[in-house]
């Protein structure tokens, strides 16, 4: 990457999102190192983005949907009912700090030997980091008791009706709830101003709609 393009990929704003391929292509040197932070809504494209940056930099993919499934659900089940529950007062409150903690700290020790790209929603952490008046880097940096290594984090930007189509497609169980009640979650999470708050708190914003 020449000296002009790394400077206009140190500048991009998280106001002025890019198309997908073309700020993953430019934002995959930096991938090279550390760690990516690839978040955003479920169905928004997260991992083909962490897919898409973890094959150009030869990165780990660590997935928070794959670090400890069977206990967030069971947890969820006895709480609340629903074991697919990533959204209420209870998850946030109860799961979501340790979940989260615990998944940070691996990504960081992954980090030390070889890049990682992290998957993962993020959103309490970025509302967190929102109250807090700090970048979402900063906030999961002071979640964990460890150095951190280079970090940066981007959100993945979908339309509200293009999550709908995509959740519909895919059929997982963890989004039939979402589907059966479409404009409460709407209303209560796609519209809820997460995602101003993450264009604000975020190092890149993609936009993939």
């Amino acid at each position: 990457m020449n000296p002009t393009r790394r400077l206009a990929v140190q500048a991009l704003p998280a106001e002025a999102p890019l198309q997908m391929s073309a700020a993953l292509d430019q934002l995959a040197e930096h991938a090279q190192a550390g760690v990516t932070v690839v978040c955003g809504f479920p169905a928004s494209g997260k991992s083909t983005a962490a897919r898409y940056l973890a094959d150009i930099a030869n990165a780990v993919i660590i997935d928070k949907d794959a670090f400890a499934p069977d206990l967030e659900e069971s947890v969820m089940a006895e709480l609340t009912g629903d074991p697919f529950d990533r959204d209420s007062a209870t998850y946030m409150r109860v799961v979501n700090p340790h979940i989260y903690s615990a998944f940070i700290h691996q990504a960081f020790i992954v980090a030390s030997h070889v890049p990682v790209i992290v998957d993962a929603p993020f959103i309490g952490h970025v509302q967190a980091a929102m109250g807090r008046g700090l970048s979402l880097s900063d906030h999961i940096c002071s979640r964990v008791s460890i150095t951190p290594p280079p970090i940066r984090t981007v959100w993945i930007s979908a339309h509200p009706n293009q999550i709908r189509e995509r959740m519909s497609e895919r059929a997982a169980a963890r989004d039939t709830g979402k589907l059966a009640d479409w404009q409460t979650y709407r209303a209560n999470i796609l519209d809820s101003g997460i995602e101003d708050s993450a264009r604000a708190v975020v190092d890149y914003v993609v936009r993939n709609h």
